[in-house]
């Protein structure tokens, strides 16, 4: 990653930091709601956490907390408790005890906002900081965002019983095919695998697409360090412009690294009206 891009909070501009083992506890934090003002060429993202589910999706760039407002509104919409601490976080009184909106909020969000849900289950709604002068003058027209996911444990589900007797042979000797490569038990077929929620990273956001392909292809080689009898593959979209996706994965784990490429008509038109520019017609 550049030298120029790195993540406000760190000490260090490293690609990412050691990834966790798939199955490793996610500590619930406790909210972090008093931020300082972000630097200039600030960029922003939304990390959505599901522990309950083990998910971890990440939203942006942005140019502004604002844009993800309404993203984090529609999460929060759902929580009581949570309604009514994000409405405190957006106002604040004058000097006179009377209500205003709290524009320090507004420009700056917060860090850490927890969600709470039903019988014990939570949403950690964590906003991410990233100092990308290159990113920040050309939004919101799209760039490339890479992401990684990793070590992922392989999961497994019972296989479903076959009526047949000849559904059972084929069944069988599929799995005898299969049993030099995959040590799975023939009595299980793969499942959704585990760790998203404590393995995925964000690693910053490009403007030229060869930039972001270098990178993913330098993290998943850092990913596999010691990994021993790694199959990896990559698909890429077609054309001077898209993403793409590598993966990698061996008896025990697997691993993503994705660039994503989105561009989102309404966000565009979103930003470009609160520049006071003129709106893209949808």
């Amino acid at each position: 990653m550049s030298k120029e891009v790195f993540f406000e909070g760190d000490a260090e501009v490293l690609p990412f930091t050691t990834p966790t083992t798939p199955t490793a506890t996610l500590q619930k934090p406790s909210d972090v709601l008093d931020v300082p003002a972000a630097a200039p060429s600030t960029i922003w993202y939304l990390s959505i956490t599901k522990p309950h589910v083990d998910s971890h999706d990440i939203i942006g760039p942005t140019k502004a907390f604002r844009h993800l407002l309404p993203r984090i509104e529609a999460i929060v919409s759902n929580s009581p408790t949570a309604i009514d601490k994000l409405a405190q976080l957006k106002e604040t009184e004058d000097m006179w005890g009377e209500t205003e909106p709290n524009e320090h909020f507004f420009n700056n969000g917060f860090e850490v906002f927890i969600v709470e849900g039903q019988r014990g289950s939570y949403t950690i709604l964590k906003m991410i900081r990233e100092i990308n002068k290159e990113v920040f003058d050309i939004l919101p027209a799209p760039v490339y965002t890479v992401l990684s996911v990793g070590p992922l444990e392989h999961a497994a589900m019972p296989l479903k019983a076959k009526s047949s007797s000849s559904s059972s042979s084929s069944s069988a000797s599929a799995s005898a095919s299969k049993s030099s490569s995959a040590p799975l038990s023939s009595k299980f077929s793969p499942g959704k695998p585990k760790g998203y929620a404590t393995t995925t990273q964000l690693h910053g956001s490009f403007i030229e697409r060869a930039a972001a392909r270098e990178t993913a292809k330098y993290i998943m080689t850092v990913l596999l360090l010691d990994e021993e009898n790694v199959k990896e593959i990559g698909r890429w979209e077609k054309g001077s412009k898209g993403g793409g996706v590598l993966m990698a994965m061996n008896a025990t784990s697997m691993w993503e690294v994705k660039v994503v490429y989105a561009d989102d008509p309404i966000g565009r038109a979103q930003e470009e009206a609160d520049r006071g520019e003129d709106a893209f017609v949808l």
